[in-house]
């Protein structure tokens, strides 16, 4: 019998191994996550109440959270500290365990109830049901996904072309589940033969990914045209660009691209600049001149750009339709709706300029938007970040930017209409910073006919500490699933170009100015994982959810009839 206090040694145990297992701790790390879960399950053997339980799962992700989120707070300085980023870090220190305890609490109402195999071998669906469903809405935060652990596990991760990532979580928690069940065994609870099975079960649940992943590594997509992609990195402290003049922030980055260009001796197709590489509504009628400074550079150089910024609709009271989530700026009958956007711009050969912008979908909480703020206004006068970028509306939609191909003769077209597509047109989706972290957010574009994916960024917030890493790691399931390669420009860094095996082909350390270019292979494919979506994490989620719910109407009736009871 584990005393009280070895319990919570090892539910501590486990969260540090678990935290452990997150980048940037390399392959050895993630290695952890296969083991990581083992000292919790144990905790939780023999007759503990749920109150127990309960406390045990969540000192176990709060540990999680310090060790492989330590870094949200923005702790870069004491110079160099916001102080709503830290009441968030410290928030969802507090409270995020909250909501990584649920699968543990489903597993440990079905042990009580139907007893300890049942709960076991529903451990993995409970988690990968958790992290789907924890993947929507305003608190939203898959960051801590147990996929995610496996970042540096190429081989084994090359099967979620057909399953999609949180099939990857269910493995690991099967993993776990068995080699529970071997050390427990070892104890004299199962005979010999019940012991070999799950060693059996153990070894092909390790070695069937692996084949295939070796395999799979050794091959590349097929394509029928690619771009030289040139990714800009200009190290611009992220805290002094919103304060610097407008003129000076474009300039900065035309010189890093000129910079670029000369390297690579003008030889590119496409230039990726980071997220709100431009800081200011420079598409609005007040921003003319920097919008003309931007085309001039456009034309001098002969190569379209892909940007960051921030974009913005105005709304006249009496003359226009407002949105429901339009804001009022304190001009009367003025509503604003903004948004942190990317566009693509380029110029035809009669010296045109096209352009078309994407607007984020998947916003930080609390960093850019109010969670609920939709529902109570008040919270968005209560809560405002002082870099300006803490109240953006949602995007919509899932079309990709498009860039007809051209060679360097023929007249470049406006972009083609859905139906109307040709091989020879790149279609890129930018995904801005956090939206890289959603699995089937992204897949949604793919789905939709990128042929390219692009993550524009701005990881200067955290230094070097683990947050930059993990952020560049987790791209890399994203190029797995889709098999498409993804451009990854980060204002500080780390920019990269990585491959549909999840690869990296070239890199640009932390903090440093500068650029990569690369051929990118267009991929038109569409995986498994694309076309079907979540076939695993849905019936996951659904199972997941007829547990909950039964289980809270069983404690319902108990409460009902212990009322009863006293009432009699």
């Amino acid at each position: 019998m584990v005393s009280r206090r070895n319990k919570y040694l090892l539910a501590i145990l486990s969260g540090l191994l678990l935290g452990l297992a997150f980048p940037p701790t390399g392959l050895a790390g993630g290695l952890l996550a296969f083991v990581a879960l083992v000292p919790l399950l144990f905790a939780l053997e023999g007759g503990i109440r749920l109150r127990e339980a309960f406390k045990l799962c969540w000192v176990a992700m709060f540990v999680l959270g310090l060790v492989s989120n330590y870094w949200v707070g923005g702790w870069k300085s004491m110079s160099e500290v916001d102080p709503f980023l830290m009441v968030g870090g410290v928030l969802l220190a507090v409270v995020h365990p909250f909501f990584l305890v649920i699968p543990w609490l489903l597993y440990d109402g079905v042990r009580r109830r139907f007893g300890r195999t049942a709960a076991i071998y529903s451990l993995p669906i409970f988690y990968a049901g958790f992290e789907y469903a924890h993947s929507f809405g305003d608190l939203s935060y898959p960051w801590l996904s147990l996929y995610n652990t496996q970042t540096y596990n190429l081989a084994f991760d090359q099967f979620i072309e057909f399953t999609g990532p949180f099939a990857l979580t269910m493995l690991i928690v099967l993993v776990n589940v068995e080699v529970f069940q071997i050390i427990r065994g070892m104890s004299g609870e199962d005979t010999r033969p019940t012991r070999i099975r799950h060693s059996i079960v153990l070894v092909l649940l390790v070695l069937i990914p692996y084949l295939y992943g070796i395999h799979s590594m050794n091959e590349h997509e097929v394509s029928h045209d690619s771009m030289r992609v040139t990714v800009v990195q200009p190290n611009i402290d992220p805290w002094a660009k919103w304060y610097t003049d407008e003129q000076r922030t474009l300039d900065t980055n035309f010189d890093a691209t000129l910079l670029s260009l000369k390297a690579n001796h003008d030889s590119t197709d496409l230039i990726v600049w980071p997220e709100t590489a431009i800081t200011f509504y420079i598409t609005s009628p007040a921003k003319s001149y920097e919008l003309g400074e931007l085309y001039k550079f456009i034309d001098s150089i002969h190569h379209p750009i892909l940007t960051g910024f921030p974009d913005r609709q105005d709304y006249i009271a009496g003359q226009d339709s407002i949105p429901s989530d339009a804001t009022p700026i304190g001009v009367s009958k003025i509503y604003i709706r903004s948004w942190n956007a990317a566009m693509i711009v380029y110029e035809d050969s009669n010296g045109r300029m096209h352009r078309q912008a994407y607007h984020k979908q998947k916003l930080v909480p609390l960093g850019e938007h109010i969670p609920f703020v939709q529902y109570f206004p008040i919270l968005g006068k209560w809560f405002q970040w002082g870099v300006g970028i803490g109240s953006w509306n949602y995007g919509e939609g899932y079309e990709p930017l498009i860039l007809p191909l051209q060679s360097k003769n023929s007249t470049p077209q406006p972009p083609p209409l859905p139906e109307e597509r040709e091989r020879d047109t790149l279609r890129i989706s930018p995904m801005i910073c956090y939206e890289s972290v959603y699995p089937s957010f992204v897949r949604n574009f793919v789905d939709n006919g990128a042929n390219m994916l692009a993550v524009i960024t701005n990881d200067g917030w955290y230094g070097r500490s683990s947050g930059p890493y993990q952020h560049e790691q987790f791209a890399v399931l994203r190029a797995i699933e889709d098999r498409r390669w993804i451009v990854r420009s980060a204002n500080t860094g780390i920019s990269t170009v990585i491959d549909d095996r999840g690869c990296f082909v070239k890199s640009l350390p932390l903090f440093t100015s500068g650029a990569i270019t690369e051929q990118v292979p267009l991929i038109e494919r569409k995986t498994l994982y694309v076309i079907y979506g979540d076939f695993v994490a849905l019936p996951a989620a659904i199972y997941s959810a007829i547990v909950l719910l039964f289980g809270i109407g069983v404690r319902v009736r108990r409460s009902f009839l212990k009322k009863s009871v006293k009432t009699a």
